[in-house]
């Protein structure tokens, strides 16, 4: 969350961070089927995030 938070300005919920976590994971990056790739679709979802616990995880 807070590293979605601080570059891409966008408040979701945990889960829906699930797809951004998953293409930066090494095991992701390493896949030889994804070697080429240049474009890669992430949906972002659920803005019902308690802004009080998104900038609790960002300080630590």
């Amino acid at each position: 969350m807070g590293l979605r938070y601080e570059i891409l300005k966008v408040a979701v919920e945990p889960s829906g961070a699930i797809g951004l976590a998953a293409v930066l994971s090494k095991e992701f990056q390493s896949n030889p089927a994804w070697k080429n790739c240049r474009n890669i679709a992430i949906v972002l979802s659920g803005g019902n995030v308690d802004l009080g616990v998104l900038w609790e995880s960002l300080n630590k």
